[in-house]
């Protein structure tokens, strides 16, 4: 049993952290991991296709972009155009956060590969010098490392309830700066220069995130520590130093951010051995994972009544404290006024679920969330909080209940989503996933080359040249690597 008044210990853990990044290679990795990282990798890209096409502030953060730093090497996958790495790196990560539709650990519900991917495919054309497949991906499985680890030292003290960190955006800075320095192959010392200046960027709490009413922070953040972690491993390349202990220091991110309480352990113990990032969740449907399944249970409910939803007086829906969170304040989660209210919504995602048999990646824009239908039964959606559902651990279950107009009420629980580690997607499942989603792309050159860029992304191992590679898949009129 760990002490919750845990202290700071363990201060090589940067170092050996440094030492991991500067040393994997791909031939250490177990085909498990690779295999999961390339489906990763793939994943993140058709959301990002899906999500510039579907979210709110999509446009607004690509124009910027390219108003700040166009003629850069680097692409933005959606529209092929060119800028500087790190608004690339921005831009990328945003649209693949669109949807909340990326990986994510089921807890702490920490999402992973969307803070690591932009970042090292805007460095990897960034470069001058060549860049294998074999690099990125080992660089890849540093940053989601790291990132798993982070969130497992965490994970004892995280309790029930959302927390006002944003542990996911926070982390990303040390995640993207760590996998990008091992992408550019930085010795120890440029290593912990990255994280000292990955310390020096971090910051994120949910307050633009899950309790603003209108704001674009919850595509935004991954984008923040996808051009700040790159930037970091780009300074420390020039020679910046700031090797201060940047994870276990007296100031730093445990100590300022956590009061001091992690396990030191889960940070290093059996690196290189054993890979805790292979337990992250492959997202089959848009929004909060906490609304999933209880999306499920009300499709599987409704189909068994196989009763008209005219029938239904009421639906409760029976949460933790996670689950609560996401259903107050009720009528803003009945009806959220913007797409990222509505992505953290189980009142609205199940409204959507009830009203159409699935829950759609166009739900959460305007006519989406402005459907008729949905919004009726929306209104005779609530809660019923239970303590006993709330877990410290793991992902609360979903117990759905529909109250029908005779007085008659039938329940249908759901433990865990498609996708979690307990319910894994399938290989077939992940890329039919990329393929429904590079379909809503813009350009039609791009959705001819779908199955290519499958193809090659699921054997990146044997891709001489990642820049060549993304500027052949994704680059504007095909121009080709952007060297």
């Amino acid at each position: 049993m760990l002490d919750s008044t845990i202290k700071l210990q363990d201060k090589g853990a940067g170092d050996r952290l440094c030492d991991f990044a500067a040393t994997l290679d791909f031939a250490d990795l177990p085909k498990d991991v690779r295999e999961q990282n390339k489906l990763a990798i793939l994943d993140i890209f058709g959301d990002a296709i899906a999500g510039s096409h579907f979210s709110e502030g999509a446009k607004e953060i690509r124009s910027y972009a390219l108003s700040a730093g166009s003629g850069g090497r680097s692409t933005l996958w959606v529209t092929g155009e060119r800028c500087a790495a790190g608004l690339a790196a921005l831009v990328n990560a945003t649209h693949a956060r669109g949807l909340d539709y990326d990986d994510i650990i089921p807890f702490p519900q920490i999402h992973v590969s969307v803070h690591v991917v932009p970042a090292l495919a805007a460095l990897a054309e960034d470069r001058l010098d060549v860049i294998t497949g074999q690099d990125f991906l080992a660089a890849m499985v540093v940053g989601c490392e790291l990132q798993a680890r982070l969130t497992r030292a965490i994970a004892p003290f995280f309790g029930s309830g959302l927390p006002s960190l944003l542990s996911s955006q926070i982390f990303g800075y040390f995640s993207a700066a760590l996998a990008c320095a091992r992408l550019i192959r930085l010795d120890r010392g440029a290593s912990r220069s990255a994280l000292g200046l990955a310390l020096m960027h971090a910051a994120g709490t949910e307050e633009m995130v899950v309790h603003a009413t209108r704001s674009m922070g919850k595509i935004l953040y991954a984008g923040l520590s996808n051009q700040g972690g790159l930037q970091c491993a780009m300074m420390a390349a020039s020679g910046i130093t700031a090797e201060g202990d940047a994870l276990t220091g007296q100031a730093g991110l445990f100590a300022a951010l956590y009061g001091g309480k992690f396990d030191a352990g889960a940070l290093t113990e059996q690196l290189g051995s054993e890979f805790h990032s292979l337990n992250r969740c492959f997202k089959s449907a848009p929004g909060t994972l906490a609304a999933h399944s209880f999306a499920e249970a009300a499709i599987l409910l409704k189909r068994e009544l196989g009763m008209p939803v005219e029938d239904i007086q009421r639906i409760v829906l029976h949460v933790g404290s996670w689950g609560r969170t996401m259903c107050e304040p009720i009528e803003l989660r009945r009806h959220p006024p913007s797409a990222s209210a509505a992505m953290n919504s189980i009142p609205f995602v199940v409204a959507k679920a009830v009203a159409n048999g699935a829950v759609e990646l166009s739900d959460f824009r305007e006519a989406g969330r402005a459907q008729a239908a949905a919004s009726h039964i929306a209104s005779r959606i609530d809660y019923e909080f239970s303590q006993a559902l709330s877990k410290i651990d793991g992902l609360e279950q979903a117990t759905v209940e529909f109250v029908m107009l005779n007085g008659s009420a039938h329940r249908k629980t759901v433990h865990v989503p498609l996708g979690h580690p307990e319910r894994p997607m399938s290989r077939e499942q992940a890329i039919a996933k990329f393929r429904q989603n590079a379909a809503f792309s813009n350009r039609p050159d791009l959705i001819a080359r779908t199955d290519q860029i499958a193809e090659r992304v699921l054997n990146l191992e044997n891709e001489t040249d990642i820049a060549a590679f993304i500027g052949a898949m994704f680059a504007k009129n095909n121009d080709g690597a952007g060297r």
